[in-house]
């Protein structure tokens, strides 16, 4: 949070919690069992060149679905839910031994932060929602958005990256520099670099959409993989925190995942935060 910004005095005035949400990290966590030739990225497949390209990824992520239940004797999948997380956020306020807690979310987080302060309305004080998903769950029409939200974003990092292009050479105009990252993606599909396919690199550069201070390393990872410097690449990549390759067997269950972070009073009155 203080990575993003956070002022010195939220932190100095609240106590700021953070968790594992149920399934991920050391929240008893749950794996599909993927090994280490498996390759899934989830919501960022392939682009999809035809109506066949569509069904090969459906059957794609059909058959991870079967994989992910086969792989949960004690049936945690079905319990992990925006709901329960949010009853969760409430047995963490209780076991504080606090009658309130408020609420900071962004993304998916601002779906749980509205499910919370709907169950829990008396004992929730102030709620921050931010980048919101426009629902309670992240359903297709919400995962739709987030494409929506890309495109729309994107011409402010291509008139950035043009009035930088004797910088990065990306473009001297934003049109030039939307050229530059429809080429780069179709030659990443047929060619990738250090492991740098058009998934990854579409995945990375919705990453480095979010926000301006990511536009300079999302520039800077055009330019390495436009030069095929397969080491800057990597470098940028890393920097990025956008995963690279196949996960390892079993990593699915204790891979970074968007947490959830509670804040509580402190003994100084004043505004509470949490993610």
């Amino acid at each position: 949070m203080a990575a993003l910004g956070l002022p010195a005095g939220v932190s100095d005035r609240y106590d700021l919690i953070g968790m594992d949400p149920r399934g991920v990290g050391h929240s008893a966590p749950v794996s599909c069992g993927f090994t280490a030739d498996q390759e899934y990225y989830g919501n960022i497949p392939p682009y999809a060149a035809d109506d066949a390209a569509v069904a090969e990824q459906a059957a794609l992520a059909e058959a991870v679905a079967d994989q992910c239940a086969a792989n949960d004797p004690h049936g945690r999948l079905r319990h992990i839910t925006t709901a329960n997380t949010a009853r969760d956020l409430d047995r963490i306020r209780a076991a504080l031994g606090e009658d309130r807690a408020s609420y900071f979310g962004l993304s998916y987080g601002s779906a749980l932060g509205a499910a919370y302060a709907s169950m829990f309305p008396d004992r929730t004080d102030r709620v921050v929602l931010d980048s919101n998903l426009g629902g309670a769950h992240l359903s297709r029409d919400a995962m739709r958005r987030f494409g929506l939200g890309a495109e729309e974003a994107f011409p402010d990092f291509a008139r950035w990256a043009a009035a930088r292009h004797a910088s990065y050479g990306l473009g001297r105009t934003p049109e030039a520099v939307r050229a530059t990252y429809t080429e780069l993606a179709e030659r990443l599909d047929d060619t990738p670099v250090a492991g740098v396919d058009g998934r990854v690199f579409r995945l990375a550069t919705f990453v480095g959409l979010y926000g301006e201070a990511q536009y300079a390393p999302t520039a800077r990872l055009w330019e390495s993989v436009r030069d095929s410097d397969e080491a800057a690449v990597r470098r940028h990549l890393a920097d990025s925190g956008v995963p690279v390759g196949p996960p390892a067997a079993g990593a699915g269950a204790a891979d970074p995942a968007p947490g959830a972070q509670l804040s509580l009073p402190t003994t100084t009155p004043g505004r509470r935060s949490s993610r």
